[in-house]
């Protein structure tokens, strides 16, 4: 069989590399920073000892200088047979920075010339302070942006194991057990278990068909693709279609639902969005509401009409709450969760609620309480 010359070959240690990178990342972060850390105390000591040299060989130059001019004096005084303090006012201008002192009667070095070196050594140690300072600072917040960054990439690697494994289990489960209806009814044709089968078949279906447009509505998200079409609709009427649709892909949880959705009510949202939203909010009540009945609400009120669902189950803790629209976060780890999803649905309800200028939050009063969701759209009085 011929080959495909074309055909790319990839190199089986990539992404085990890219992995192991990416799992040495704290650690190269502390090398660079540690190497950075070394530099800069190398360099600040290294000015102030420059300083400090510049200082005392400035001062050794001074001091041969008064050296070379008490030489000076005392020659020309001898052969001149002058006073020194004659002679010294002849010689003064050939040697700065060295004074005639009458009271000691002798040359000693000027006590300006001192002051500036003094100051020159302590402007630069104060340079060498200030500039070590800001690059002190300036490494610590490009260290701080790093470990954020470090800390970043590793929790958007578990949100990736965790989407990977909850994507796989949300896939195979469904799948084998269309298989396994499909496998019995060729086995054993029984047209008295074939709707029963069916009931089975339709609901995996139903499961399979919300995780692909969940995908794929946050695909068209993330690609800006998505434009909400915000009109006066009776939303009423579009909640129990949409209810109405929910019951037939989940029928062993439809009688859970005790609804209460009068029609006539306008409001202005989107309708192709009325779906997604109910049937995601839907699903997490069956999900989480541990076999309770789940209670939807239609209600209007103060220029608002508000959808509420509420359950008796799990409940959550104000801290869960505060992460319950997070995309891809759900409680606890996705390898050992039994709960079904993927962390992409209350996320696409957010979404969904705020593209048309609507609201969404959730309460519970802690875990075993239950939870309600309310999602308030600006109603509009009826003509």
């Amino acid at each position: 069989m011929r080959r495909d010359d074309r055909s790319v070959t990839k190199n089986p240690g990539t992404a085990y590399c890219n992995l192991a990178m990416r799992q040495r990342l704290p650690l190269w972060i502390g090398l660079v920073a540690g190497l950075f850390a070394v530099q800069l105390g190398w360099w600040g000591l290294a000015l102030w000892r420059q300083g400090d040299t510049v200082f005392q060989n400035s001062y050794s130059a001074l001091q041969d200088r008064r050296g070379l001019a008490q030489q000076e004096l005392a020659w020309r005084s001898t052969e001149g047979g002058k006073d020194m303090a004659e002679v010294w006012l002849e010689l003064a201008n050939n040697f700065e920075g060295v004074v005639w002192v009458p009271a000691a009667n002798e040359l000693q070095l000027s006590a300006s010339e001192i002051e500036s070196l003094e100051k020159r050594r302590s402007i630069n140690r104060v340079m060498v302070i200030g500039e070590g300072t800001l690059f002190a600072m300036l490494w610590g917040v490009a260290l701080w942006f790093l470990i954020k960054t470090s800390q970043r990439d590793k929790h958007l690697v578990l949100q990736e194991s965790n989407f990977l494994h909850a994507v796989t289990h949300e896939f195979r489960s469904p799948l084998q057990s269309l298989r396994l209806a499909v496998e019995s009814l060729q086995r054993r044709p029984d047209p008295t278990r074939a709707k029963e089968y069916a009931k089975m078949m339709i609901e995996d279906i139903g499961r399979l068909e919300s995780l692909v447009d969940n995908v794929l509505l946050v695909g068209r998200i993330d690609a800006r693709a998505f434009n909400p079409q915000v009109n006066v609709i009776d939303i009423g009427e579009c909640l129990q279609q949409s209810l109405d649709k929910w019951r037939t892909y989940h029928p062993e949880q439809a009688e859970l639902v005790r609804a209460n959705i009068p029609a006539g009510m306008l409001a202005e949202a989107d309708s192709a969005s009325l779906d997604p939203i109910f049937h995601n909010l839907l699903d997490n009540a069956s999900k989480y509401g541990e076999g309770s009945s789940i209670d939807v609400e239609l209600v209007e009120s103060s220029g608002t009409t508000s959808l509420r669902i509420s359950d008796q189950g799990r409940g959550f803790t104000s801290a869960e709450g505060a992460r319950l629209f997070d995309r891809f976060w759900r409680a606890g780890d996705e390898r050992v969760r039994t709960s079904p999803g993927v962390g992409l649905g209350l996320y696409l309800v957010a979404t969904l609620v705020h593209a048309q200028g609507a609201t969404v939050n959730a309460q519970s009063d802690g875990h075993g309480q239950g939870a309600t969701f309310i999602i308030s759209w600006a109603s509009t009085a009826a003509s």
